[in-house]
């Protein structure tokens, strides 16, 4: 039995626990009573109503007569059967209402049948210690019904809560796997154009001994995509990564492609960073390349790696001359992916132009 069939069940058998009870109760009157036209009228209208009550079919509205007719019933059968188990149908009217109606119709009906039942009971000359115990029940049952009620409503509260927290972690998990996929195609593909389109280029002018040099970079790059890939299944898990290393290698990569000046710095004392942080970093590094790659290819690039003591800085920044931006490749979502990363891991990205060519920046906790 699965967790979410036993509130299920369990609500069933109070159904049917609730008619067994008024089962024997409805056959204890008849068989300690002779039959008769009033009797069995009681009998019968306390018998449906309190067989509606314990299915809890009726909407509140009708609930609440259908609990007021089993009431009127039972004072009858205590008037006509006398006081032994017929004040049971007045229990099972009131209780029934905390299991149903709001707080003040409960109240009201409580505060009534507690009314009704006495005065009932005393009309029989009922000692008032047991209309004092019968009203007890009557009290404790109902305070019992309301109080697993509130349990019940603040369980659902908090699945609820908890289906909607699983779900925003599902929603932040795909956003994320979607940063991870644009940046991982992103720096690749750019990379795999610039090659192919020199050596397509090359291959017009029948410079075929330079085009195969390209093309076998190509291939080259396409492994490292692999490679790249690898390295980000391995950040999802929580590996921690070697952000100066592979920031460095991404400069002279750009550098060597383009043939273009590429520097790398680290200033401070390099340290082991979290995943989260080592991540939004390198993918800073490599959004930025790709965006030069990508509208500025040939620019020189200058990338700088900062560890102070409460926080890491990288700013890529690219100036100078540059050759013919390579339409085509850009997405629109690697800045958008660069700063939500960068604030889920609580840093900040600043991006925009800077004198004669584009910065980007990013400062990270750590």
């Amino acid at each position: 039995m699965s967790l979410l069939d036993r509130p299920r069940l369990l609500h069933h058998w109070r159904r049917v626990r609730n008619l067994i009870i008024l089962a024997f109760v409805t056959v204890g009157i008849l068989q300690d009573n002779p039959p008769g036209v009033a009797l069995l009228t009681g009998v019968t209208l306390a018998g449906l109503g309190g067989a509606l009550l314990a299915l809890r079919i009726l909407p509140p509205s009708r609930h609440l007569m259908a609990a007021c007719v089993t009431m009127a019933a039972g004072l009858w059968l205590i008037r006509v059967a006398g006081p032994g188990i017929a004040p049971i149908y007045l229990v099972l009217a009131v209780a029934s209402s905390a299991a149903v109606l709001g707080l003040v119709a409960t109240g009201v009906l409580t505060g009534a049948g507690l009314l009704a039942l006495s005065a009932g009971l005393a009309a029989q000359d009922v000692p008032v210690a047991a209309i004092a115990i019968w009203c007890g029940i009557t009290v404790v049952v109902t305070l019992l019904i309301l109080l697993r009620r509130q349990r019940e409503s603040a369980a659902e509260q908090e699945q609820l809560l908890a289906d909607e927290q699983a779900l925003a972690g599902m929603l932040a998990e795909r956003a994320r796997l979607a940063r991870e996929i644009h940046d991982v195609l992103a720096h690749s593909l750019s990379a795999l154009s610039v090659q192919l389109e020199t050596a397509a280029a090359l291959l017009e002018r029948d410079r075929t001994a330079e085009a195969a040099v390209l093309v076998d970079r190509a291939g080259t790059l396409a492994r490292d995509g692999l490679t790249e890939t690898r390295r980000a299944v391995s950040a999802l898990r929580g590996d921690p990564l070697p952000v100066p290393e592979l920031v460095g290698e991404l400069a002279r990569g750009y550098g060597r492609d383009l043939d273009a000046p590429a520097t790398f710095t680290v200033d401070g004392e390099p340290r082991e960073l979290d995943a989260d942080t080592g991540l939004a970093l390198f993918r800073a590094a490599q959004e930025a390349l790709s965006n030069v790659r990508k509208h500025a290819p040939g620019s020189s690039v200058e990338a700088r790696l900062t560890f102070a003591p409460d926080a890491v800085a990288l700013s890529v920044r690219n100036h100078g001359p540059a050759g013919p931006p390579i339409t085509g490749l850009s997405s629109g979502y690697g800045l958008i992916g660069l700063r939500e990363r960068a604030e889920l891991a609580g840093g900040t990205v600043r991006a925009g132009p800077d004198r004669d060519g584009w910065l980007v920046d990013v400062r990270m906790p750590g």
